[in-house]
């Protein structure tokens, strides 16, 4: 009885190292948090000029780099965030992938103070989450 004991013991112990091993990339998807991602409250007013840059992944935020300027972007309403793998995508409201990290976009919208931004996503910024910021509106990709 002991022996079965100790067989099922050590068989357990190889199939767990064996599990460990065989994926050790989900341990990196586990451990990165997800970037803040700012979507609008729905019934709001909306503003139409235009930014255009590419969608970067900077400290925990999505922005626009747009010259020197890097706009933190409050998504329209309805959008999320999908991450597959390394690859971060943004999805609209119908479910469909509108840009990735790394895209050249074209957003309309307008800059506003952070005051604003928490008038439209209701709730508070995070502390470390510097401007400029853009309310979007339509998101084009390149």
């Amino acid at each position: 009885m002991r022996k079965k004991y100790l067989l099922l013991i050590a068989l357990t112990t190889i199939l767990v190292a064996l599990l460990a091993t065989a994926c050790p990339n989900n341990s990196t998807n586990i451990l990165t948090p997800a970037p803040f991602f700012p979507v609008q409250r729905g019934g709001l007013d909306q503003m139409d000029a235009l930014l255009q840059g590419e969608l970067e992944l900077d400290d925990g935020y999505l922005r626009v780099k747009y010259f020197d300027d890097n706009y933190l972007l409050i998504w329209p309403h309805g959008f999320s965030l999908l991450t597959e793998g390394k690859e971060i995508q943004v999805i609209d409201s119908d479910g469909q992938v509108v840009t990735r990290v790394g895209d050249r976009i074209k957003v309309g919208g307008g800059e506003v103070p952070a005051e604003i931004v928490e008038k439209y996503i209701g709730q508070p910024l995070p502390d470390d989450c510097a401007g400029p910021y853009w309310i979007g509106s339509e998101v084009i990709t390149d």
